[in-house]
């Protein structure tokens, strides 16, 4: 059994996530991976560390929805958030460098291990919600034998 999560309930959630699953899609293929992220209230902002050959970075541009997943286990719950994902402006970069330093999980491990710093590129984006869901999943407890 399941219950919706309050709009809330499912800021509590992202706000105490700092890691989540982002879903793009080139039309023919769907691509899911984690990132780390941060969240104002109302934004959801992602600092992508790429190469050229990014996968990521291919698929971001034909993505026209893009969904982002957090979820916890104790006790068992999700947040699914769909919308536009997009570059950040210049001028807006500060307000995407502080969500990610309040909220983020920040990774340890090194997916390009034999790239060199300069040859990363980093660049902001945001996820701007067309829709916040959450649910809970609720223990099954079946009902007492009265024999």
């Amino acid at each position: 059994m399941t219950t919706e999560l309050s709009r809330a309930e499912s800021d509590t959630l992202l706000r105490e996530s700092g890691v989540g699953v982002l879903a793009l899609t080139d039309s023919t293929e769907a691509y899911s991976i984690p990132e780390s992220f941060g969240y104002d209230g109302e934004t959801l902002y992602f600092q992508f560390v790429y190469t050229p050959e990014s996968k990521k970075m291919a698929f971001l541009e034909p993505t026209e929805t893009a969904t982002f997943t957090v979820y916890d286990e104790q006790p068992a719950k999700s947040v699914i958030v769909s919308g536009t994902l997009e570059p950040v402006p210049e001028d807006e970069e500060p307000k995407a460098a502080t969500a990610i330093t309040e909220n983020a999980s920040i990774p340890t491990l090194n997916v390009y291990p034999d790239t060199k710093p300069d040859e990363f590129a980093v660049d902001y984006y945001r996820l701007t919600p067309n829709s916040i869901t959450g649910r809970q999943f609720n223990a099954f407890t079946p009902a007492p034998n009265d024999q």
